[in-house]
């Protein structure tokens, strides 16, 4: 049992040192610290009341201080990005000239589908391709529409390869950066939601495509110009050949841009996807797969239409990187994979979500959506009205929450183009086109249309994402805030820190090895520091040398009795 009783004595003890020890760090904090009124706080020749309006103005200083504060710290945390304008102008020779993908709005030739009788397969295809909206329309009667297409494997991808009117004849001249050059060789034929339609610098398969995917789209070029690998994020390779696509554009002007002479064929036409007409012109990034059907611009026939072309640039600090995702509402390219496509977009991840609920859907993928599954199997008739019953609004919830996730890169880059039009001639005189000018002129204002695409600047501005409130922006205004209300300081956190925590535990430490170097010395001494007798007749008496471990003066012992009230 003698154990127990002396080591409640002595934690006791502790206890209690620890307390005075704190006590007295306090006092001599409060006459020492740098803090704005806490020196008058701890100010015995104050009064009362004195001490205690300047407590009370230390704590209302406090609370504004943690309001002030807290409103800092929801800014930093609800709006951790800002987008402002690059203070750096880029070239327009560091990007690529914009991809330029062209569509007759004529969907097939009428001299190669005029042959099919009513009520055969290629005529109920020719139907669904020509109705307004095209295949992915909603129809009226479904049902009716399942029946009638069910039997009919017809894919809609080559009937409309080998029906509609080729690059070779629809781009009669082209040039480029002030040099002609050969249509057949600066366009590739691609597939699109507009049909078969052609395109220019648009970014090579093998580096826009995975290896896996069956892709149709052979865009090879045979006029001396190497494919080389670019993005929006990282730009173009350290070393370039001398020819290479895509392309960046020479300068500004129509003279420096592109030009192409588009043959219309009237006589051909069988059914338009608008209600006239033309060609649908759409200017894209080159890694981004063309959406002409609703983002196409209208070129009209027998007129020559300029397209001024203007960068939106989308660019991002590498301090962003620490942000989340949601905070900062931008990708970059290698946090997030993509399954077609090589190089994340926000609009390649839409595809790709649109093409799996398709797929979840009917089991097969359409011909203008990225296959993304190697043994998925393109739409073909017979999945007409399951891929119309999928694509209405409706139904469209059931691939918003993958959308949600398709957030638009940190670094992108995009077109804006401005169109302006005029008549070509109707009457005989020279024009600057040999070619336009060898045609005749009613045959020139019913067939041909002219477009010149050109920047209009040398250089842009991009639009930067920069943190909001840094981590030293942060810590500045919280610092400015604290030291205008309550004088803090770094040296005020060290001031607390020594005081408060530091000094007590520092002396605890030396009256506990003071009290052990006493007890192996054989001394008589216990938790108090006196005789067990005195301890019970007088358990709050402190024995001096456990409270000056070092040695103190009689005198200031007997003055500090006085004032604490020992007898």
């Amino acid at each position: 049992m003698e154990p127990t009783l002396t080591a409640r004595p002595e934690k006791q003890g502790t206890s209690l040192f620890l307390l005075k020890s704190f006590a007295r760090s306090l006092r001599q904090f409060l006459n020492q610290t740098s803090l704005h009124g806490l020196k008058f706080v701890g100010d015995s020749s104050l009064s009362s009341w004195e001490r205690s309006f300047f407590l009370g103005s230390f704590v209302t200083a406090l609370i504004i201080t943690v309001h002030l504060i807290s409103n800092i710290y929801v800014k930093w945390d609800s709006t951790p990005v800002i987008i402002g304008i690059s203070p750096q102008a880029t070239s327009i020779l560091k990007v690529p000239f914009p991809a330029i993908t062209i569509c007759n709005m004529n969907q097939v030739q009428r001299s190669l589908v005029a042959n099919y009788r009513e009520g055969s397969n290629e005529s109920a295809l020719l139907k669904v391709l020509c109705e307004s909206g095209g295949w992915e329309s909603s129809p009226t009667d479904e049902e009716f529409s399942a029946s009638k297409y069910a039997t009919n494997n017809l894919k809609i991808s080559e009937f409309v390869s080998n029906h509609s009117q080729s690059c070779e004849r629809m781009l009669l001249f082209c040039r480029f950066s002030a040099v002609e050059r050969n249509c057949s060789k600066l366009f590739q034929q691609i597939l699109t939601d507009e049909g078969l339609c052609c395109v220019f610098n648009f970014q090579p398969p093998e580096y826009l495509y995975k290896p896996f995917t069956m892709n149709s789209r052979n865009l090879t070029n045979a006029d001396g110009y190497e494919s080389v690998m670019w993005d929006p994020e990282s730009g173009y390779p350290d070393k370039l050949p001398p020819k290479f696509y895509p392309a960046p554009a020479s300068g500004t002007g129509i003279t420096l841009g592109f030009t192409a002479v588009l043959h219309a064929e009237m006589d051909e036409y069988y059914c338009s996807s608008t209600n006239g007409p033309g060609f649908k012109v759409y200017f894209h990034n080159p890694v981004e797969v063309p959406k002409v059907k609703e983002a196409g611009l209208i070129s009209a026939i027998g007129y020559e239409t300029n397209y001024r072309i203007e960068m939106i640039r989308a660019e991002a600090v590498p301090a962003i990187r620490s942000i989340s995702r949601d905070g900062r509402q931008c990708l970059f390219k290698n946090e997030k994979q993509l399954i077609f496509y090589r190089i994340y977009t926000r609009l390649n991840c839409e595809n790709e979500c649109l093409a799996a609920f398709l797929y979840e859907t009917c089991s097969c993928i359409p011909f203008d959506h990225p296959l993304i599954y190697s043994n998925a199997s393109i739409c073909s008739m017979g999945d007409t009205s399951c891929v119309r019953r999928a694509q209405r609004a409706s139904n469209r919830p059931g691939w918003a929450k993958c959308r949600q996730q398709c957030l638009p890169s940190c670094f992108d880059l995009n077109y804006l183009a401005s169109g302006f039009s005029f008549p070509l001639a109707s009457n005989n005189f020279q024009l600057a086109n040999a070619l336009v000018e060898s045609f005749n002129k009613s045959y020139l204002s019913e067939n041909i249309a002219v477009i010149n695409v050109y920047f209009r600047e040398s250089v842009y501005y991009g639009n930067t994402k920069n943190a909001y409130v840094g981590l030293t922006e942060f810590l500045s205004n919280v610092g400015g805030v604290m030291g205008l209300f309550m004088g803090f300081s770094v040296i005020s956190l060290a001031e607390i820190l020594y005081f408060l925590i530091l000094k007590p535990l520092a002396e605890l430490f030396v009256w506990k090895r003071s009290s052990h170097v006493d007890s192996e010395s054989s001394l008589k001494h216990n938790a108090f520091g006196i005789e067990q007798k005195q301890s019970s007749d007088n358990p709050s008496f402190f024995h001096p040398k456990e409270l000056y471990p070092k040695g103190f003066s009689p005198g200031v012992y007997e003055k500090e009795k006085s004032m604490k009230g020992f007898n």
